[in-house]
């Protein structure tokens, strides 16, 4: 087909209506908050976000890592753009807070990231109720509560902001091997619904909501993470041994995740949301470093 005057008109209303490749990428003026934002990639993210141009609420309920998270960020020159607000995320009156306190703070709330999280190791046939309670009080509930009351402000105050939450890839790779997270899996497949569900709601707000759901990674969190203290002395034995088997790839480096999740803060996903994005160097895919030797598997019968 010929070229047109009407295509010449097109091309140039792209060239005048791109905006500078650099604030594309920018949070500069918005407002964060990161809950878990005082370790691990909640702690990352934060910094991202600073680096960014944000002012950055932290929400924790560890008064330990806010005096050390505070510490590190004001060293490297976040003095004014920092703040922190103690909370516990399963608690309902307490997130509601959360959103107060950052809106007094620093005057808005423009991006929510939801990184809190807990969980330990136990079989589905051992695992105590109290455990399943309190990892879905914490990683669900408590997804819940901010998706509510941050999604209120942004509506009410006819903000187009930008929620990210913090799943996983284990609901769809599970891993150890033989498993033993089958709470956390489960609180995690969830963020992935309540993903979708709350950017079909949000939309003709203009506010966007992804999900970024990293593969394996270190953390303070993940180093630390035990087997339930309800199991026996042999059966966390039993399960540290299977750790120590399942790896098939490296470790992810946090600050891979971290970016991706600023990236779903920033004007570069204006046009992306209800998406779940695997960010575990392809192990959903099965593309991995290792391959276990064909001598490891057991012969047939």
């Amino acid at each position: 087909m010929p070229f047109t005057p009407g295509d010449r008109s097109m091309l140039e209303g792209y060239l005048r209506d791109a905006r500078p490749f650099a604030d594309m990428f920018s949070v500069k003026g918005k407002t964060a908050i990161v809950t878990g934002g005082s370790s691990g990639l909640g702690f990352d993210i934060t910094l991202r976000l600073l680096q960014g141009g944000a002012n950055v609420m932290i929400a924790s309920y560890s008064e330990l890592e806010r005096d050390t998270a505070l510490e590190l960020l004001k060293e490297a020159g976040f003095d004014e753009t920092v703040g922190f607000c103690l909370t516990d995320v399963s608690k309902e009156e307490q997130v509601s807070r959360m959103v107060d306190y950052t809106v007094e703070t620093f005057g808005s709330v423009d991006i929510y990231v939801n990184c809190a999280a807990t969980w330990n190791y136990a079989k589905i046939y051992d695992l105590p109720a109290e455990d399943l309670q309190k990892v879905f009080s914490v990683n669900v509930y408590g997804a819940f509560y901010g998706l509510k009351y941050v999604s209120r402000y942004m509506k009410e105050h006819e903000i187009p902001g930008k929620i990210v939450l913090i799943s996983s890839n284990c609901p769809i790779m599970p891993y150890p091997v033989f498993g033993g997270y089958p709470h956390y899996a489960s609180s995690k497949a969830a963020i992935m619904g309540l993903t979708v569900e709350t950017a079909k709601e949000l939309k003709r707000f203009g506010i966007m909501v992804n999900s970024v759901a990293p593969g394996g990674m270190v953390t303070p969190g993940s180093a630390g993470n035990l087997a339930s203290e309800s199991l026996t002395e042999e059966q966390q034995d039993e399960f540290y041994d299977e750790l120590m088997v399942w790896q098939t790839d490296g470790q992810m480096q946090v600050d891979q995740i971290g970016i991706m999740a600023y990236t779903l803060c920033t004007p570069v996903a204006d046009g992306i949301t209800g998406e779940v994005i695997m960010v575990d160097g392809g192990a959903t895919h099965n593309i991995v470093k290792f391959q276990p030797a064909i001598d490891a598997y057991p012969e047939e019968e």
